[in-house]
Parts: C-alpha cells; sequence; structure tokens
C-alpha cells in the first residue's frame, strides 16, 4: 500500500468518524424543526375550528379569544423550550468530537508503530541505492544505519518471497555483520534448507558457526566441511577450514590430517599456520599426559574411577525419557537414520541443548536417559537449568538442525536437581 493510499483510508475513516459522532445531532434538529412545523398546523387548525364553533353558536366570542390566547401562550413555551434545548446541545458534542478524534489518533498511532512503519517504508525506498553501491564494490563507504535499513528492506522482501534462498543468505550475512550471530545463523540455515545442493550456501555457513567459538556450532560447522569435502576432497579452503576448526573442537587427528594437506601451500610466515602448528603441539601434548595417567595400577585406577562414579551419580540431574511415534508418525516417517533426544533452555533464546543423545533409529517406543553426564559444554548442564524443553527428532542426516521431511515432538519439564525425572515424548509433527 503506497502512501497515498494510506492517507486516503485513513482519511475515510476520520470522515466516517464525524458523521457518526454527527449525525444524532444533525436527527435531532430535523425532529425539532417538524415537530415545530407540526405544532403550527395543529394551531392554525384549532383556531379554525374554533371560528367555526363560533359561527355555530356553540361558543361565545369571549370564549374564542380566551381559547386563543391560550393557544398562543402554549406554542411560544413550546418554542422556547425548543430553542434553549437546541443551543446548548452544539458544545458538548464539539467537545466530545474532539476528544475522540485526538484518542483514536493516538491509539491508532502508538498500536501500529507508525516510526516503525515509516522506517519500512524508508529501507525499502533506499533499497536500489545501496544494491547499487553495493554491485560497484564500495561495500567499505556503508554506514552502520546503512547496513540495518538494508536489512531491513531485505526481510520486508523475504515476506513477499519467503523461497529466496539467495535473498536468506544475503540477509545472514548482514546480521552477522551486525553481531546478531542467531539470527544470521538462523536465515543461513533457512537457506540451506531451501538449496540443499549448493555448496556456496552450506560454506557460508560454516563460516558464521566457526565465528560463534560455541562448541556446539562448531561441531556443526565440522559436519557442514566433512560434507563438502567428501564432495569435493581436493579443495584447499576447506581442509584449511576443517583443520582450524578441528583445532577449537580439539580433535588432534582431523586437525593433523587436514593441515597436512595444506600445509606446504601457506605462506611460511602464516599466522593461521603458526596457530595451528602450536596447537597440534599442545593436542599431543595433552594426549601424552592423558596416556601417562592411564598406566596407573589396575586397582588404583579401579578406584578413582569408582569415586568419580559415585560423584556423578550423586550429581545426577535429568531424564528418563520414553519416546513413542504417532499413528501418522508410524506411517510416514523416515525409518532409516538417527533417534536425536535434546534438551533446551525454556526460559531464554538461547537454542543450545543442554544435553543431547543420539541413537540410530530402531524400534519404539524406546527409553533413553537424557542427564548431566550428555552435556555439550562442561559449564553448561541440566544442572544449570530450570525449565527445558525436550525434544525428540528423527532425523534422517544426524544433525541437530531441523531438514525437511523430518518428524519431531516435544514437552516442556521443569528439572529436578539431583534426581531423575521421567517423561514421555511423542514425535507426532512432520517438520
Amino acid at each position: 500500500m503506497s502512501w497515498a493510499e494510506f492517507y486516503l483510508v485513513v482519511s475515510g475513516l476520520i470522515t466516517l468518524v464525524l458523521l457518526i459522532i454527527a449525525f444524532p445531532w444533525l436527527r435531532r434538529k430535523d425532529h425539532a424543526k417538524h415537530d415545530s412545523l407540526s405544532n403550527t398546523q395543529i394551531v392554525k387548525q384549532r383556531l379554525a375550528e374554533l371560528e367555526r364553533e363560533v359561527q355555530e353558536g356553540l361558543i361565545s366570542e369571549h370564549d374564542k379569544r380566551q381559547a386563543v390566547d391560550e393557544l398562543k401562550l402554549a406554542l411560544v413555551d413550546e418554542s422556547a423550550f425548543q430553542a434553549h434545548k437546541t443551543g446548548n446541545a452544539t458544545l458538548p458534542l464539539l467537545i466530545c468530537g474532539i476528544i475522540a478524534l485526538a484518542s483514536g489518533a493516538w491509539v491508532y498511532f502508538y498500536v501500529n508503530q507508525m516510526e516503525k512503519v515509516a522506517q519500512g517504508a524508508d529501507a525499502i525506498s533506499a533499497l536500489p541505492q545501496l544494491s547499487q553501491q553495493l554491485a560497484n564494490g564500495n561495500a567499505s563507504n556503508l554506514t552502520q544505519q546503512d547496513i540495518v535499513q538494508l536489512a531491513l528492506a531485505i526481510r520486508q522482501r523475504l515476506r513477499q518471497a519467503p523461497d529466496d534462498d539467495t535473498g536468506w543468505m544475503y540477509f545472514g550475512r548482514l546480521m552477522l555483520s551486525l553481531g546478531q550471530e542467531i539470527q544470521a545463523i538462523e536465515a543461513m540455515d533457512k537457506a540451506v534448507s531451501l538449496s540443499p545442493d549448493k555448496s556456496a550456501n552450506r560454506i557460508t555457513l560454516a563460516q558464521a558457526l566457526m565465528t560463534t567459538a560455541d562448541v556446539n556450532n562448531l561441531k556443526r560447522a565440522q559436519g557442514l566441511l566433512l560434507g563438502l569435502l567428501n564432495d569435493n576432497p581436493q579443495n584447499d579452503n576447506l581442509a584449511l577450514m576443517m583443520a582450524v576448526v578441528s583445532a577449537q573442537l580439539g580433535d588432534l587427528n582431523n586437525t593433523k590430517r587436514f593441515y597436512s594437506q595444506v600445509e606446504g601451500k601457506l605462506p611460511s610466515d602464516s599466522d593461521v599456520a603458526k596457530r595451528l602448528v602450536s596447537r597440534i603441539e599442545e593436542l599431543e601434548q595433552q594426549s601424552i599426559t592423558v596416556g601417562a595417567q592411564t598406566e596407573q595400577p589396575a586397582s588404583q585406577l579401579s578406584q578413582v574411577n569408582q569415586k568419580r562414579a559415585e560423584n556423578a551419580s550423586d550429581a545426577l540431574t535429568g531424564f528418563t525419557v520414553s519416546v513413542s511415534l504417532s499413528e501418522d508418525a508410524l506411517a510416514h516417517a523416515p525409518t532409516e537414520g538417527f533417534l536425536i533426544v535434546f534438551a533446551q533452555d525454556a526460559n531464554s533464546q538461547n537454542k543450545m541443548p543442554a544435553a543431547v543423545v543420539k541413537m540410530p533409529i530402531q524400534g519404539f517406543p524406546v527409553s533413553v536417559e537424557l542427564t548431566t553426564r550428555n552435556a555439550m559444554m562442561p559449564q553448561y548442564t541440566l544442572a544449570s537449568l530450570s525449565q527445558v524443553t525436550i525434544t525428540a527428532r528423527l532425523s534422517i542426516d544426524g544433525d541437530v538442525a531441523p531438514a525437511k521431511g523430518e518428524w519431531q515432538g516435544n514437552t516442556q519439564v521443569a528439572v529436578r536437581q539431583g534426581d531423575l525425572t521421567s517423561i514421555s515424548v511423542i514425535i507426532d509433527k512432520e517438520l
């Protein structure tokens, strides 16, 4: 809707309100005029009757004059009353009309967020100019406000074309540049789901996941890069990204494997190469330390493990989840793949799972134990939450991120510290 159409509609609504307010008053004036004419006609008719009665000798001339005087007095009193009543209604109606219009305008402006609507319109009008600036290679000249306007304009366009994977990818990149990592990854996920065959979209998503330094996101990035390397094993850029993300995760084998592929192709003074070499040495030293600890006497090691198990049992917090399928899921859900059960904080926008269990799809119903032992990060477990959403998903690719054709079910439940709570989850919704 253009601004001209908007102003036209608003003007029509205001006119309608004014007519509704004024109609009772105008109708009352018409009624008053009509009543006055009717009363005058009645008086004239009565005067004619009195004249006829005098001629017929029914009343005297004195009685006639007395009756005429009474009729005149009654007509004068009624006219004065109507004039007084009509004159006093104008001011109250005018004041009420002004108050009603002012209140309506304020409510309309407040509810419809006219300032934000104007910002959206300005962003859309500025889209061609900003797009041309990007196309000319002048992205460095864009201000923070320009980027915000560009992101807002693209989001408005995506409302009209939600299946545009390129638009979602551009929107994700802009949100990432604004520091909105969660929204950026969600937008890129949307682009990948719309066009899963585009390797460029998956590479961009992996890069975005790597920038977050979140363990769960890093594992997702590693999975995406492994899939891309399976399709194109000689791609050195992918191998370097895989080495970097594996180093962040502490995956020594993959770090060494993919770094060896690009080792001789990097400049000798490359900061990335130096950091990777340093990280590999650190991981190898940690591996040697862990190996030495495992050479402790069997009895001593058994005592240590038993003590750890007792401590873990004392602090165990989580759920025994009974997973079953609805009738539709039994008929249409995938029979091959993985069952992923995970818990997320129900009281925040944090999408990172506090605990995850993945297993091959098997017969249902199945019981899964989801506890603090299944945490992705030691500092972020079920014990640190009070209310969680438990989700069970039948995944085709084994990724926690949802994909088209997968089925899931969820339930929300409170966390009882130091206790295993039995709950049931029915998988009944197709994604």
